[in-house]
């Protein structure tokens, strides 16, 4: 078998050996109309939406990746446990509101990245320990087939699909090297991997934003031993394989939630920094001048994981709240409370409109000392 032999359809509907389902509505045409049928355990609302909870999964998980698919569906793939990574995927289909199991991986991923191809596989790279290699999922077959592999092994690093197919991952933590600048790019045709450009300085826990002009915004992070915090962002050029200033952003933050805007802009909020300035605050990133500017701050401090509503809003949540930016006016709407306030929950967009966060953890002592405790709930986001 070639490292890269599977072909996949960007529509493909999952068939299970499992009771029959309906497959979920096309990314091309969202059904508002068409909501979940799921638990009514705990629902709060607002003006700026609320939070139901919907079928837990069958393994608990947190800083998972959640991938819609294009038959509508959602894959979570891999994530943190207790004490191990998880090696298997789930699916959530929003019609009935209950998981169906995904395949299992070649190998255990946390901190990893996945990128759904431009025929409807999904590319699941690096995580773990610190592993170089990568592999594919087929919505068709509901199988995982090897890749090519990464030149270097990463973790909490970035995966960007360009324009053209490719897919770029830049920086992460690594065991050759440790913090990296390094970039490579995957080659679906081909199965393989070939290194880029680096960026200008090292960077983990960052952002990478794909631009209206295909250039890739690589901001936020740490970098030098983990005790920095660059201000300055990046801009990949794809065409040329180099990176150059994209403009200094107005604070350091540490695993902030970047959006691309409708406008073209770039939302980033949030995130930590040893000096906590970053937590409720968010910033602006305008590729005409290559400029950042503050904007309104969030009513909660997080780091938290966002989604581009069908409207153009923002959602960002985590840590029991959640808050809508609305591009307009530049401002914050808290949200009704979630189902269940924890925090490194993976989030998507479905098909009607709603928002599914799924997994995620929870602080608790073990011994004298604090923990993560991995966690298998689920919630749906209502505008």
């Amino acid at each position: 078998m070639s490292i890269r032999s599977v072909v996949c359809a960007a529509g493909a509907v999952l068939t299970l050996a499992t009771p029959a389902l309906a497959s979920g509505s096309s990314s091309s045409s969202a059904d508002v109309s068409a909501r979940p049928a799921t638990p009514e355990l705990s629902t709060a609302t607002t003006a700026a939406g609320s939070w139901t909870a919907t079928a837990s999964m069958s393994t608990a998980r947190y800083s998972p990746t959640a991938t819609r698919l294009g038959n509508g569906r959602v894959l979570v793939v891999g994530g943190e446990g207790d004490t191990s990574r998880a090696s298997t995927a789930e699916l959530y289909d929003p019609p009935t509101g209950t998981w169906l199991p995904g395949g299992t991986l070649n190998q255990p991923r946390g901190l990893h990245v996945a990128v759904r191809l431009a025929d409807g596989c999904v590319l699941v790279a690096g995580g773990g320990w610190y592993s170089a290699s990568a592999e594919l999922y087929d919505p068709a077959t509901n199988q995982w087939t090897p890749t090519g592999s990464m030149n270097i092994g990463r973790i909490a690093f970035t995966g960007t699909l360009l324009r053209d197919g490719r897919v770029l991952v830049v920086g992460g933590n690594s065991t050759s090297g440790g913090l990296q600048a390094s970039a490579e790019l995957y080659d679906p045709a081909s199965g393989r991997w070939t290194l880029t450009g680096s960026l200008r300085t090292t960077r983990w826990n960052h952002t990478a934003t794909l631009l209206a002009d295909g250039t890739v915004l690589v901001a936020g992070g740490t970098s030098n031993g983990m005790i920095v915090y660059p201000r300055d962002g990046e801009l990949y050029d794809p065409a040329r394989g180099r990176w150059s200033r994209g403009g200094t952003m107005t604070t350091g933050r540490e695993a902030p939630a970047a959006t691309l805007l409708g406008n073209g802009r770039v939302l980033l909020a949030g995130g930590g920094n040893p000096n906590g300035l970053a937590g409720a605050s968010a910033e602006l990133y305008d590729p005409a001048s290559r400029s950042w500017s503050a904007t309104g701050s969030m009513n909660d401090p997080r780091g938290g994981t966002a989604a581009l509503l069908q409207d153009g809003r923002v959602l960002v949540a985590g840590g029991g709240t959640g808050d809508v930016y609305s591009p307009a006016t530049g401002t914050w709407t808290a949200t009704g409370p979630m189902v269940y306030p924890y925090a490194s929950a993976a989030a998507a967009l479905l098909p009607n409109g709603q928002v599914l966060y799924a997994g995620g953890r929870r602080i608790k002592y073990c011994g004298q000392y604090s923990c993560d405790e991995p966690l298998a709930d689920a919630e749906l986001y209502t505008p």
